[in-house]
């Protein structure tokens, strides 16, 4: 039998081991509950960081509109046959070498893969153009019109321009330029699909003449500076046309006078205008629908590939 004291040392103990199992029952759920609060901090941290980048990464790309535009030579070619029919004498033969203009168009028309509607907004490319006279190095410039710069890009990447030849070089009082991306070499050659327009802007105004704003004739008109790059198109306010470019480019030989609404892409770096201005200074051939200004180059640029890096 225990004595008094015995059983008073084993209550005691007994008192003891039930406070040391409570201190310990609760330090686990002290250190559960920081766990808890430092796996939320945590998550919401992530949360947080995943809505700042997307955030950031939305900034920085932009989205494009890039619709589908097939070219029906088909069409074009059976209008002009409907007109030559009835034509006058003196037209029937600038109308039969403009309709042969157009056959053998049709016979070199190809496609390429609408490009991905998605695209950076900042940032250079070079592209380089390697020609029958040497490589024509240009600089694409996306924070300029970053839809456009991602069609270049695609067309180049595709081997669009490969084995073109620019079609147009124009040389007048207000326009400079040599018009390339055209592998039927008619004007009316696409990859199938259309960019959106990208006005530019910071080109430098010209004033407009009181007389011509008198008449209702006021359109502002800006400077594309040599060596500018842009995007051809068929807009038409009076139309209602728009959205119109796609492959076609054009190259400014000398500051030209235009509507601002032709997208820049970029510029030709010097030693590509050397180039450039060879084929400028050769002279133009006249098309059936040309003139002693516009034509075709008399000294040919032919694309052998388009590479972009």
């Amino acid at each position: 039998m225990s004595t008094n004291e015995e059983r008073r040392e084993a209550a005691r103990q007994k008192l003891e081991d039930r406070l040391a199992r409570e201190r310990q029952a609760a330090k686990k759920r002290k250190l559960s509950m920081l766990a808890a609060a430092g796996v939320a901090v945590v998550a919401i941290a992530a949360v947080g960081g995943y809505f700042w980048y997307r955030n950031w990464d939305d900034k920085r790309h932009t989205t494009c509109d890039y619709t589908a535009a097939p070219v029906d030579f088909a069409k074009t070619i059976k209008a002009v046959e409907t007109q030559l029919a009835t034509a006058p004498a003196e037209q029937k033969a600038q109308g039969e070498a403009f309709l042969k203009e157009l056959r053998d168009g049709e016979a070199k028309q190809r496609t390429s893969p609408m490009p991905d509607g998605r695209t950076l907004n900042t940032g250079t490319l070079d592209l380089t153009l390697a020609t029958n006279l040497g490589n024509v190095p240009i600089t694409l410039d996306r924070s300029l019109a970053a839809c456009n710069v991602n069609a270049v890009q695609s067309l180049a990447s595709n081997g669009f321009y490969d084995g073109t030849q620019c079609h147009r070089l124009t040389n007048s009082a207000n326009l400079s330029v040599l018009q390339c991306g055209d592998p039927t070499l008619t004007g009316m050659g696409g990859p199938g699909w259309n960019t959106p327009d990208e006005d530019p802007t910071g080109l430098k105004e010209v004033p407009i003449d009181p007389q011509m704003a008198a008449m209702g004739m006021s359109q502002q008109t800006v400077i594309y500076p040599r060596g500018t790059i842009a995007i051809a198109n068929s807009n038409s306010a009076e139309q209602g046309r728009a959205n119109t470019g796609s492959a076609q480019f054009f190259i400014v030989t000398k500051d030209s006078t235009l509507t601002p609404t032709l997208a820049v892409v970029g510029h030709v770096d010097d030693a590509g205008m050397k180039i450039i201005d060879q084929v400028a200074k050769g002279g133009i051939v006249p098309t059936a629908t040309g003139s002693a200004e516009d034509g075709t180059p008399k000294l040919p640029l032919q694309i052998k590939t388009a590479s972009v890096a």
